[in-house]
Protein backbone atom coordinates (compact mmCIF):
# COMPACT_ATOMS: atom_id res chain seq x y z
CA UNK A 1 0.00 0.00 0.00
CA UNK A 2 1.28 3.36 -1.07
CA UNK A 3 1.34 5.75 1.94
CA UNK A 4 1.09 9.61 0.82
CA UNK A 5 3.91 11.85 0.59
CA UNK A 6 3.80 14.74 3.16
CA UNK A 7 5.30 18.64 2.54
CA UNK A 8 4.49 18.74 -1.24
CA UNK A 9 2.79 22.15 -2.56
CA UNK A 10 0.47 22.42 -5.38
CA UNK A 11 3.29 23.45 -7.55
CA UNK A 12 5.01 20.12 -6.67
CA UNK A 13 2.31 18.14 -8.46
CA UNK A 14 1.50 19.95 -11.26
CA UNK A 15 5.23 19.73 -11.53
CA UNK A 16 4.71 15.79 -11.71
CA UNK A 17 4.04 14.60 -15.08
CA UNK A 18 6.17 16.64 -16.51
CA UNK A 19 9.03 14.13 -14.38
CA UNK A 20 7.44 11.65 -15.97
CA UNK A 21 8.17 13.20 -19.61
CA UNK A 22 11.80 13.33 -19.13
CA UNK A 23 12.31 9.51 -18.60
CA UNK A 24 14.84 7.80 -21.37
CA UNK A 25 12.84 6.72 -24.01
CA UNK A 26 14.31 3.89 -26.14
CA UNK A 27 13.74 4.19 -29.83
CA UNK A 28 14.02 1.89 -32.53
CA UNK A 29 14.51 3.35 -36.30
CA UNK A 30 13.51 0.07 -37.92
CA UNK A 31 9.58 0.59 -37.17
CA UNK A 32 9.14 3.92 -38.00
CA UNK A 33 11.26 3.45 -41.69
CA UNK A 34 8.18 0.59 -42.15
CA UNK A 35 5.76 2.91 -41.13
CA UNK A 36 6.96 5.48 -43.66
CA UNK A 37 6.93 2.86 -46.45
CA UNK A 38 2.97 1.55 -45.80
CA UNK A 39 2.14 5.56 -45.43
CA UNK A 40 3.47 6.13 -49.31
CA UNK A 41 1.62 2.88 -50.92
CA UNK A 42 -1.58 4.06 -49.00
CA UNK A 43 -1.61 7.89 -50.09
CA UNK A 44 -1.31 6.98 -53.99
CA UNK A 45 -4.10 9.15 -56.14
CA UNK A 46 -6.00 8.21 -58.68
CA UNK A 47 -7.68 10.66 -61.89
CA UNK A 48 -10.87 10.33 -63.39
CA UNK A 49 -11.66 11.54 -66.75
CA UNK A 50 -15.31 12.99 -66.00
CA UNK A 51 -17.51 13.64 -69.06
CA UNK A 52 -18.46 16.65 -69.78
CA UNK A 53 -22.11 16.11 -68.56
CA UNK A 54 -20.64 15.11 -65.55
CA UNK A 55 -18.60 17.70 -65.04
CA UNK A 56 -20.93 19.88 -65.65
CA UNK A 57 -23.49 18.60 -62.86
CA UNK A 58 -20.90 18.42 -60.22
CA UNK A 59 -20.16 21.51 -60.60
CA UNK A 60 -23.35 22.95 -61.00
CA UNK A 61 -23.90 20.77 -57.69
CA UNK A 62 -20.68 22.22 -56.42
CA UNK A 63 -22.78 26.04 -56.76
CA UNK A 64 -21.16 27.26 -59.48
CA UNK A 65 -23.64 29.54 -61.67
CA UNK A 66 -24.18 28.67 -65.34
CA UNK A 67 -21.08 31.42 -66.90
CA UNK A 68 -18.87 30.20 -63.97
CA UNK A 69 -19.45 26.26 -65.50
CA UNK A 70 -18.96 27.48 -69.38
CA UNK A 71 -15.88 29.41 -68.39
CA UNK A 72 -14.22 26.57 -66.50
CA UNK A 73 -15.71 23.93 -69.13
CA UNK A 74 -14.90 26.18 -72.14
CA UNK A 75 -18.32 24.94 -72.84
CA UNK A 76 -20.62 27.50 -74.18
CA UNK A 77 -23.64 29.13 -71.97
CA UNK A 78 -26.19 26.97 -74.07
CA UNK A 79 -24.40 23.71 -73.80
CA UNK A 80 -24.20 24.00 -70.15
CA UNK A 81 -27.88 25.07 -69.96
CA UNK A 82 -28.36 21.73 -72.11
CA UNK A 83 -26.76 19.23 -69.66
CA UNK A 84 -28.83 21.03 -67.10
CA UNK A 85 -31.89 20.89 -68.48
CA UNK A 86 -32.45 24.43 -68.67
CA UNK A 87 -34.84 25.48 -71.45
CA UNK A 88 -34.81 28.92 -72.65
CA UNK A 89 -38.99 30.42 -72.75
CA UNK A 90 -39.74 31.08 -76.10
CA UNK A 91 -40.30 34.34 -77.75
CA UNK A 92 -43.48 36.03 -76.94
CA UNK A 93 -45.50 36.21 -80.00
CA UNK A 94 -47.97 38.99 -80.40
CA UNK A 95 -51.20 38.00 -82.24
CA UNK A 96 -52.13 39.97 -85.12
CA UNK A 97 -56.41 40.96 -84.97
Amino acid sequence: MASPISGGTTFDVAAAPQAAAAQPQITNSAPATQIKQASNADTTAYTVKLSEDAQVRLLNTQGHSVSQISVLTDLSTKAVDGYLGITQPAPATIAKK
